[in-house]
C-alpha cells in the first residue's frame, strides 16, 4: 500500500518520507484497503489478545505495552539521521503528506484563515538551531497568530492519536495492565 500511496507515511517539507510508522493523517482515512489506520491497529491488538488469551488468563502475560508512534513513542519522527538530522538540531515538521495537509487545510478554514493551510516556511532544516530560524528564534513567528494556530493543530494531532489508540487498547485488552 505504501508503494502505491506513499502519503500514508510522515513527510517533511522536501517530500522525504519516513516509513517508520504511518502518518496520523490516516488515523481516520480509509486508505488501507478500505480501512482506517486505527481500525488496523485495533484489529491487531484484538487478534493478539484473542490468540494469547490463555497466557493472559494464566498471568504469564501481565502487561501490554502499546507503541504510539516512532520507536514506540508518542512523538513525531522529526529527527531522522537518514534525512540529515544531527544533534542538537531542531528537526523538521512532519506534516506534508496529503492527509496531514488536508487536516491542516480543514483546521485553517474552520478558523477563517484558509491561507494558514501550510507548514511554516521559515522553520529551518533538520540540523538548524532555533536562533537560526524565523519561526523559532526569540520573538519568532511561533508566537504570532499563525504560529500558535499551527503549533496547536500540530500538537493536537499528536494528542488525538495517543488518546484514540489508547482508548482502543483499553477495549482490546480489557482487564489487562496497559503501558504506553
Amino acid at each position: 500500500i505504501g508503494r502505491s500511496n506513499p502519503d500514508i507515511f510522515f513527510t517533511d517539507r522536501e517530500g522525504r518520507r519516513n516509513t517508520e510508522c504511518l502518518s496520523w493523517g490516516i488515523d481516520k482515512e480509509r486508505v488501507l484497503r478500505g480501512r482506517t489506520a486505527v481500525e488496523v491497529y485495533f484489529d491487531f491488538m484484538r487478534s493478539f489478545r484473542v490468540e494469547f488469551n490463555e497466557f493472559f488468563e494464566d498471568g504469564i502475560i501481565s502487561m501490554v505495552e502499546v507503541g504510539l508512534g516512532p520507536c514506540g513513542e508518542l512523538r513525531y519522527p522529526s529527527c531522522p539521521v537518514k534525512h540529515g538530522w544531527r544533534y542538537p538540531g531542531i528537526g523538521e515538521f512532519q506534516c506534508y503528506d496529503q492527509y496531514m495537509l488536508k487536516s491542516l487545510r480543514k483546521a485553517a478554514e474552520m478558523r477563517g484563515h484558509s491561507f494558514w493551510a501550510r507548514g511554516p516556511d521559515n522553520a529551518g532544516s533538520y540540523s538548524s538551531h532555533p536562533h537560526e530560524t524565523g519561526f523559532f528564534c526569540d520573538e519568532g513567528d511561533y508566537d504570532g497568530y499563525y504560529g500558535r494556530f499551527f503549533l496547536n493543530w500540530y500538537s493536537q494531532l499528536l494528542i488525538n492519536h495517543g488518546d484514540l489508540v489508547l482508548s482502543l487498547a483499553k477495549l482490546a485488552f480489557e482487564g489487562s495492565c496497559i503501558a504506553a
